[in-house]
Formats: C-alpha cells, structure tokens, sequence
C-alpha cells in the first residue's frame, strides 16, 4: 500500500498474497463476514517481520499487516518518535485506508498502540471488530518510569526475555537503543486521558504463562477498561510468547474471533 505519511516507506506491511479487488468472489466458507483484516503492532524495538511467520499459520480469510515504526526495518533511516500520540496520528490515514472489518493486535508496548488506535477508530465511526492485546499491562495501571542510561534499557530487555546474543554484532546495539529508548519513553509517557469511555469493543487479552513481568492479574487489569465482551487467556511461554509459540497464539486469536 502506499504511504499517506509522506515518507518514503509506508507504516504498514502488509504479508501475503495481493488483496482481491473489491469484486471478486469470496472463496466458499469465507461468507464476507468470517473474513478481516489484522493490523499487529510489535513490542519495543520490533518491526513488522515478527509476525510475518503468522502467515502460513493464520487461514486466509485473514489479512495481515504489520506496523513498520520509524527507525526500524525499511524506515531504518528515520528518527524514531518518542509519543504514543505522534505513532498514532502517523499511522492512522493508512489504517482508515484499509477495508473493514477491523481487527487490532499489540504486543507489549505494542498494545497501547492498539489500545490509542481503537479510541481513535471508534470516534472515527469505525470501531474495530475486536482488539487482541498480548503481554502488557493495561495503560496506567503500573506507573512506568522512563528509561534511563544504556545499560537500564540492556538490562530492562534482558528482563523481558530477550535474547541478547546480537548486541555483540558490530553496529547492532547502536541500531536497537534508540528505538527501545523511544519505544520505553512513549510508553512510561502515555497516559489515557482520566475521562473517557471504556470500549465496547471486544478485548482479548493474552499472557505468557511463564511471563516474568506480565501475570495472569496484571493481564486482567484490562477489564477496567472494557465495557463490552472481554477474556483472559493465557499462552505458553514468556513474554515473547508471539514469536515462540506462535502456533497457539494464532490458534487462540482465529479462536476469539469465531466466538
């Protein structure tokens, strides 16, 4: 798809095949109202390319799209932003672009993307179908204090479960600290205004079952913040669950959807 940011790489990758044109004939048993489009949004520091293995697990009816942020992957040259605001007012036009209905996915800091956009979406006139949050706390339920120098942020990811066996590759961790230290500042930065509706949208939330920050209650802490269908449901795994049990997190997602 083409960017609306005036970049010159578009905040969302889309995985797969060409979309079929708004006339073709849904494929027997997609029925029109089985099939949706996925938007994922990574953790700090991530890219699109973690849910590209989601493809080959996730039926067709289901269009995936990653969010490529700036400083990562094709947008590598870009300065990273530092706001959960200013992500979301980048890739909002290209979501609005993308045809209905709509389902949110985040993962970790990635779920307060998801979380900002279905606000914004509803107030659009567009609420999504559903939003699936994976390994985070609800926003303002933990006070998060920004990060501080290198070595925090190293020990703060090592913290989480990621692998650190790339941060002796020469030029890697000059790459990788900006964005985790802009991905960290936006999410200790985000408040949620105190006033506001809480989602009708239905909330799936996920949780690694050996998942060292985020437990089973702190995945619950969602529920404030719902007012419509919700669950909780945990997955094998740690926090990085969406990369290394992928089959039952796409299983568990196809799952909420059909309920």
């Amino acid at each position: 798809m083409q960017s609306n940011t005036g970049h010159g790489a578009a905040p969302l990758r889309r995985f797969g095949p060409p979309a079929p044109p708004p006339t073709s004939t849904p494929h027997p048993g997609a029925g029109g109202t089985g099939r949706a489009t996925l938007v994922c949004f990574p953790c700090a520091g991530g890219g699109a390319t973690g849910f590209a293995p989601w493809r080959r697990l996730l039926p067709d009816r289901l269009t995936l799209y990653g969010h490529v942020g700036p400083g990562r992957e094709e947008r590598g040259g870009e300065r990273p932003l530092a706001s959960v605001d200013e992500l979301i007012d980048e890739v909002l036009p290209d979501v609005l672009a993308l045809p209905d209905p709509l389902v949110l996915v985040g993962h970790s800091f990635g779920a307060a993307l998801a979380y900002e956009l279905t606000h914004r979406l509803t107030r659009a006139g567009r609420p999504p179908q559903h939003l699936i949050v994976l390994a985070a706390v609800a926003p303002g339920a933990t006070e998060l204090e920004p990060p501080g120098d290198d070595h925090e942020i190293e020990l703060l990811w090592k913290r989480l479960g990621a692998n650190p066996a790339g941060l002796s590759r020469p030029g890697y961790r000059e790459w990788l600290f900006p964005v985790l230290r802009a991905d960290f500042t936006a999410q200790a930065a985000y408040c949620p205004p105190s006033v506001r509706s809480h989602l009708t949208t239905p909330v799936t939330v996920m949780y690694g079952d050996e998942d060292p920050v985020v437990t089973a209650g702190e995945a619950a802490s969602w529920r404030s913040l719902c007012a419509g269908p919700f669950e909780v449901v945990p997955v094998p795994g740690g926090h990085f669950f969406p990369q290394t049990a992928r089959a039952e997190t796409t299983g568990a997602l196809v799952r909420a959807l059909d309920c």
